[in-house]
C-alpha cells in the first residue's frame, strides 16, 4: 500500500507538470516499484488504476525505458583537475550513455582518459540530468518512477466533460439544498463537446446524479430550482434542474 501511495503522487506529480486535471482521464500509467513483491502490487492495479484515473496500469523492472539519463560537466570541478585538458574531459564526460550514468548513480566507479591520463570521476565532476524517453510524463524518486501517457484521444476527452458535468451537477444540488437521496429532473445545453458527451455518457450521468430526466438541448425548465452557465476549462455548458416530487 505504502508503494501505491507513492507511485500515485508521482502520478499526480506527472498530471501537474502538464497542467491535466485528474478528472481527465488517461489511458495508462507506467510504474516501476523495486523491491516489491510483483504479486502484491497487481491486487492493488485497480486501486492505483482509480488514484491516476488512468484505464490501465503496467508495471516495469526498471527506469531504463523510461528515462533517458544525459551527463553535464563541471566546468569549474574539472578545471582544478584536468586544466588546459577541461575541454577533452568535459566532451568525454557528455558522451557518457544512459547505462553508464545510472552504473555511476548506484556507486560504480566511471572514469575519463584524457592525454594518456585515467582520472576517476567525483560527484563533484559531472550533474546527472534526466529527461522523459519519448512523450511520457516521468515523475521519479528513490527509485519508484510513474510514467504518464499524455495523449488525450476524443473519447477519453468526452469522458473527462461527462466528469466535469457530474462534478458540477453535484455541487449545485448542495447549493440548491438538496438531500442525498433527492432525485432530479436535469437539462444540460452547451456546445459540441457538451452534446456528445452527454450523448454517449447519459446512463452513468443520470445514475451519478440520481437524475430521472435527462434533457440534452436548449431546454431550461422554467420553473428550475437551479441554473447555471458554467466554463469546463474551455467547455461552455449550461446546466438547470429541479426536484422530482
Amino acid at each position: 500500500m505504502d508503494a501505491v501511495r507513492r507511485l500515485a503522487t508521482l502520478g499526480r506529480a506527472a498530471r501537474e507538470s502538464a497542467r491535466i486535471k485528474v478528472r481527465q482521464p488517461l489511458l495508462r500509467a507506467v510504474c516501476v516499484a523495486p523491491g516489491v513483491d510483483q504479486r502484491l502490487l497487481t491486487e492493488l492495479v485497480p486501486l492505483l488504476a482509480a488514484e491516476l484515473n488512468v484505464r490501465r496500469v503496467d508495471f516495469a523492472t526498471s527506469t531504463d525505458a523510461l528515462v533517458t539519463l544525459k551527463a553535464k560537466p563541471n566546468f569549474k570541478s574539472l578545471g582544478k583537475r584536468f586544466g588546459k585538458h577541461t575541454p577533452m574531459a568535459a566532451d568525454a564526460i557528455a558522451a557518457f550513455t544512459s547505462d553508464e550514468l545510472r552504473a555511476f548513480e548506484t556507486g560504480q566507479a566511471l572514469a575519463v582518459t584524457v592525454d594518456g591520463e585515467t582520472h576517476e570521476l567525483t560527484h563533484d565532476d559531472l550533474e546527472v540530468l534526466k529527461s522523459a524517453s519519448g512523450q511520457l510524463l516521468v515523475q521519479e524518486a528513490a527509485g519508484f518512477v510513474t510514467a504518464i501517457d499524455p495523449t488525450i484521444t476524443q473519447e477519453l476527452r468526452l469522458e473527462g466533460v461527462a466528469r466535469d458535468l457530474i462534478s458540477r451537477v453535484q455541487r449545485m444540488r448542495k447549493e440548491a439544498g438538496l438531500a442525498v437521496s433527492d432525485r432530479i429532473r436535469l437539462a444540460i445545453a452547451g456546445d459540441a463537446d457538451v452534446h456528445a458527451a452527454v450523448s454517449r455518457h447519459a446512463e452513468w450521468i443520470r445514475n451519478e446524479v440520481l437524475a430521472t430526466d435527462l434533457l440534452d438541448d436548449s431546454s431550461i425548465f422554467n420553473d428550475c430550482l437551479i441554473e447555471q452557465a458554467v466554463d469546463l476549462d474551455g467547455v461552455q455548458a449550461r446546466i438547470a434542474l429541479t426536484r422530482m416530487e
